[in-house]
């Protein structure tokens, strides 16, 4: 009886710690994603001037009726095409502080008043 109690003991002691863990696990987790979020619709971006940390990242959606994306105009960096009620995270590690232009490249959009400013502040 005695040891029955003890594995059930251990058991449930066991079986804590795993939630415990799992919930830790599901913060941290939480803590990588998106910093900062941009709604994409025709034709603009809100934020129009977005400003984040060194190293965000920023979730991209779509909540427009066509396709979108964001794009930092000399970078070389920015998101696929995202159709309308879909989203994209993008990695913006590696890009120096500073101003940068953003713009769709979808044709006429950008003409259509689709641009912004990404704003990378000092830690």
């Amino acid at each position: 009886m005695k040891l029955a109690l003890r594995t059930t003991s251990f058991l449930a002691a066991v079986a804590l710690t795993v939630i415990g863990l799992s919930a830790c696990a599901s913060t941290a987790t939480r803590g990588v994603e998106a910093q900062a979020t941009v709604h994409m619709t025709e034709f603009s971006y809100t934020p129009q001037t977005l400003t984040v940390p060194p190293n965000a990242k920023v979730k991209v959606q779509n909540d427009g009726k066509v396709v979108h994306n964001w794009i930092i105009k000399g970078i070389g960096v920015g998101t696929a095409d995202v159709q309308p009620g879909a989203s994209q995270t993008l990695n913006l590690a590696g890009i120096p502080q500073g101003t940068y232009a953003v713009y769709c490249d979808q044709p006429g959009h950008s003409a259509a008043g689709q641009t912004g400013t990404l704003v990378i502040t000092g830690p």
